[in-house]
């Protein structure tokens, strides 16, 4: 059954219809409203009468009127859109909203992207980035065969159209259950495709390269013993960093690129934040003197993923349940609602956090030959007790 509500601003009323199975808070998330902006009544003659927003609307009598009532002198008309323009394209993908405002409101223009069209603004974005920030002859870059990483030959490949001295060499980390043999057959396909040198490394290819003293599955196996089979995308991606590292001594370069998207680089910078401490350093950082780049900081992961639909899909079917902490499920979720919340509000954060950290990030101590970066807040017990698990493989 359809029920009438008005939503009450100072500025305006807007009559709204809708389905009498939804709560009062459903009704405003449908209209993007953050539902602690409202207070919920029923009107029943003269008389108001609060009521909480999870009210069911068929809860409500049909002889009482409902109303949502803003509790701030807020103007929905310059904050939500009041016109709605679209710029299509052929087999749309993902959609990307823009936000204009002025003195006749808000409106947005809804972008929809194409595999082609995707491609097309992620290539632009990693030949600026390499421009600005890239002083190296030669680079190191990480492809995992995801849809992240998986954007970085295309981009690359453009770079080197106009900069041929330009080396990038390419690798991929084969390791079950973190990364999938099926995984570096995407990664080597495309740098295949885009004329690119890539070099797979499973087990024994890692263990010889890192000069390991046991092997790389007893290493894994400990590590989850110690800290537990939830934690192993931390694992993975300190393996892929030490990797990285070594073939950048290995290469003689100081320069090495992985495939961090905005809200990877978003959840981090939360996290920082709220455990009262300072962000480290992006989208360029500091290893000693190697520089790990980050390309791909201020783009969304669904503009990434739809560069190769059908590689995303597949990348989604290799992932295992019980491989994140809660912590991280929750971190990630805020990072992906914040942008969700506003049209690029997230990067805006970091935008923002960048210009008050210049000159001012954090510096990572390099630990006793080992190839670890603790920050300031590193807890010396637990460091120490890493750096002995460490020492016992690397």
């Amino acid at each position: 059954m359809l029920r009438d509500i008005t939503i009450k601003t100072a500025s305006q009323e807007i009559a709204v219809e809708t389905d009498d199975s939804l709560t009062l808070e459903d009704v405003l998330r449908t209209k993007c409203i953050p539902p602690n902006l409202f207070q919920g009544y029923t009107k029943v003659g003269e008389e108001m009468y609060p009521i909480p927003l999870n009210t069911l609307i068929f809860a409500i009598p049909l002889e009482e009127k409902i109303i949502l009532h803003c509790i701030r002198n807020t103007d929905l008309r310059d904050v939500l859109p009041q016109k709605t323009l679209y710029n299509r394209t052929q087999n749309p993908v993902v959609t990307i909203p823009e936000f204009n405002f002025g003195n006749d409101g808000c409106s947005q223009i809804i972008h929809e992207l194409n595999s082609d069209s995707a491609k097309k603004l992620v290539k632009e974005k990693i030949v600026d980035f390499i421009k600005k920030n890239s002083h190296a002859n030669v680079i190191i870059v990480g492809i995992s065969g995801g849809g992240d990483s998986n954007t970085l030959a295309q981009g690359l490949k453009a770079f080197t159209l106009e900069n041929p001295n330009k080396q990038f060499m390419f690798f991929t980390i084969i390791f079950e259950p973190i990364w999938a043999a099926s995984a570096a057959e995407r990664a080597l396909e495309l740098c295949l495709t885009h004329s690119f040198t890539h070099h797979i490394y499973r087990n024994k290819e890692i263990e010889n390269l890192l000069e390991m003293k046991e092997s790389l599955d007893n290493f894994y196996k400990e590590y989850c013993e110690k800290f537990g089979n939830h934690t192993s995308h931390f694992f993975g991606t300190y393996l892929i960093s030490i990797v990285a590292r070594k073939l950048c001594k290995q290469y003689h370069t100081n320069e090495y690129i992985l495939g961090f998207n905005r809200e990877d680089l978003l959840s981090d910078l939360l996290f920082s934040l709220m455990n009262g401490q300072k962000p480290l350093e992006f989208p360029v950082r500091n290893f000693g003197s190697t520089r790990l780049l980050m390309p791909l900081w201020n783009i969304s992961k669904i503009i990434l993923d739809a560069c190769y639909p059908k590689y995303s899909f597949s990348n989604y079917g290799e992932r295992k349940d019980n491989q994140s902490t809660y912590q991280r499920n929750i971190i990630y979720y805020l990072a992906h609602s914040i942008e969700a919340i506003y049209p690029n509000l997230g990067l805006s954060l970091m935008e923002g956090v960048r210009k008050i950290f210049i000159g001012k990030w954090p510096k990572l101590r390099h630990e006793d030959g080992l190839d670890i970066f603790p920050s300031e807040y590193a807890d010396s017990a637990k460091l120490e007790e890493v750096k002995k698990f460490l020492k016992k493989y690397l």
